[in-house]
């Protein structure tokens, strides 16, 4: 568990539900606590971890609930850490750690790959448009690092095999294709 983690939970515990059971008030105990992170990625993981957690502890309270007030300020909450999470968001710009960022190699390497599975694709009657937009929307977000990259190109892939574009063996071929020269990328598993 990181200090993250720690700090949200110990708020979550102690501090935040105790500040108050109007809105303005478990806003102003969230805004005092955030002021503590420096970087939006802290901010949103603290938020998530809050949210998640009272989200857990309301569906259990609903178990054995006959009628009480807790869900009440449970949701309270829950909309207080949304907003905020919404806020952070609409300015938030993701960036990968140094070692996960594509070099321009890497990415020149890539691209020429996608090219060319394009060009296989169409080669054997795959012609359906949704697989060329797909893949060419791959080629857009290089900027999500190598491991966002892949779980992105993994879940078109899959989403394509789902929807019967194309068929599971040219999935892990193209994926396959893709992740060549790549350590520390997971393999495709379709049953």
């Amino acid at each position: 568990m990181n200090i993250v983690e720690k700090e949200a939970l110990e708020f979550y515990k102690y501090d935040f539900l105790n500040s108050s059971e109007n809105l303005e008030g478990l806003k102003s105990a969230l805004d005092s606590k955030l002021y503590s992170f420096n970087r939006d990625r802290d901010r949103l993981d603290f938020l998530k971890i809050i949210r998640d957690t009272c989200s857990v502890e309301l569906e259990n309270h609903k178990k054995d609930c006959n009628g009480c007030d807790y869900d009440r300020q449970r949701n309270k909450a829950i909309f207080v850490v949304e907003q905020e999470i919404e806020s952070i968001n609409k300015y938030y710009s993701f960036e990968p750690k140094k070692e996960e960022e594509f070099t321009t190699e890497e990415e020149s390497k890539l691209h020429s790959k996608l090219n060319k599975i394009l060009n296989d694709l169409e080669k054997q009657n795959f012609g359906q448009q949704i697989i060329f937009e797909e893949i060419e929307e791959l080629k857009n977000h290089f900027n999500l690092g190598k491991k966002t990259w892949f779980q992105l190109a993994k879940g078109k892939l899959i989403e394509l095999t789902v929807d019967k574009v194309i068929d599971k063996v040219v999935c892990i071929e193209i994926f396959d294709t893709l992740s060549d020269g790549f350590e520390h990328v997971n393999k495709i598993l379709i049953k």
